[in-house]
């Protein structure tokens, strides 16, 4: 896609909530814009009329895009985009995602989890403030397998950094062709095959009418008693009610929650206080402004050179 010859440079605006982004953008004096940054919902309404481009927080920039008559590319400043799908029915531009940049920040979430809980970090710490001297058993990873729903850019990185640790890596993916680190591939068809091997579980799967409510109703009854959920990907996967019911009977030990279906949180939940359960705010990568930067300077090279952009979303698969 080509831009529009404007004498007055391409007209790029930011709507986005990620400190220092504004600024990592206009110190790279990137050439040929004209960067604008509204700071009110009235002024960013107005703005996007004129906008060709648009570099945004996904949710931010939804209830603006049907008035976004010029708009041509939007790049998102997130991996995932599903909030534009749902809350828009607009699909006449160019969207693009962040890839490549939150991989390493969701594998270290995850092993840092994971050791956490197998090496009993969190009890040393509790007997050390009661000065005790207890010691106890352990696994090593290299006996575990960890099963990763999705292994795209981000579960392979998961899968590398599990793979570091000699874990048995098994991975859930729409189509069954091998993925790096990998060990053995399901396909959805054997996700009750899929749930009962491993000791650790991750979804890292977007929502899209097919992922919504995977493991839902009784699905998790499929695992071992003993696994852990960690879920990096998004909260619809499964709702609150199974969740919650799960740990209570037992069908799994406990979870690892980093998204959910609102967000915060709401205080009233009883995934606060459930046991076995560990609630993080939505950090597990956080938007940083040099990578995302990186990716809309290279993007927006290959727009007015009128060259495929990087990292596009098909708008069928909702990714």
């Amino acid at each position: 896609m080509r831009r529009s010859d404007n004498s007055a440079g391409l007209h790029v605006l930011l709507v986005t909530r990620i400190s220092g982004l504004e600024q990592e953008l206009r110190g790279r004096q990137l050439p040929g814009i004209e960067l604008v940054r509204t700071k009110t919902d009235e002024a960013t309404a107005q703005a996007i009329t004129q906008a060709e481009v648009v570099v945004a927080d996904p949710a931010l920039v939804a209830p603006y895009l049907d008035r976004a008559a010029k708009l041509k590319w939007l790049q998102s400043t997130y991996a995932g985009v599903d909030s534009l799908f749902q809350d828009s029915s607009r699909r006449d531009y160019q969207l693009t995602r962040i890839k490549g940049v939150f991989g390493p920040l969701m594998a270290e979430y995850v092993l840092a989890h994971i050791l956490a809980r197998e090496r009993h970090l969190l009890e040393l710490a509790h007997q050390q403030q009661a000065h005790q001297w207890q010691r106890a058993g352990y696994r090593q990873l290299s006996d575990l397998t960890l099963g990763i729903l999705g292994v795209g850019d981000i579960g392979s990185a998961v899968a590398r950094a599990a793979g570091a640790f000699g874990m048995t890596v098994w991975g859930l993916r729409t189509r069954s062709k091998p993925a790096p680190g990998v060990d053995r591939v399901f396909t959805r068809a054997w996700l009750d095959e899929f749930l009962a091997g491993p000791d650790y579980l991750v979804n890292i799967l977007p929502s899209t009418p097919d992922t919504r409510g995977l493991l839902s109703g009784a699905t998790l009854r499929k695992c071992r008693s003993s696994a852990m959920l960690i879920n990096i990907g998004r909260g619809d996967i499964i709702d609150e009610t199974s969740l919650v019911r799960a740990v209570e009977k037992g069908w799994i030990a406990g979870a690892v929650l980093d998204v959910f279906p609102e967000e915060p949180l709401p205080e009233d939940s009883p995934l606060w206080s459930l046991p076995g359960v560990t609630i993080t705010p939505h950090v597990a990568a956080l938007s940083l402004p040099g990578p995302i930067a990186d990716v809309f300077e290279a993007n927006l090279a290959r727009y007015q050179a009128g060259q495929p952009l990087l990292h596009p979303v098909d708008w069928g698969r909702g990714f």
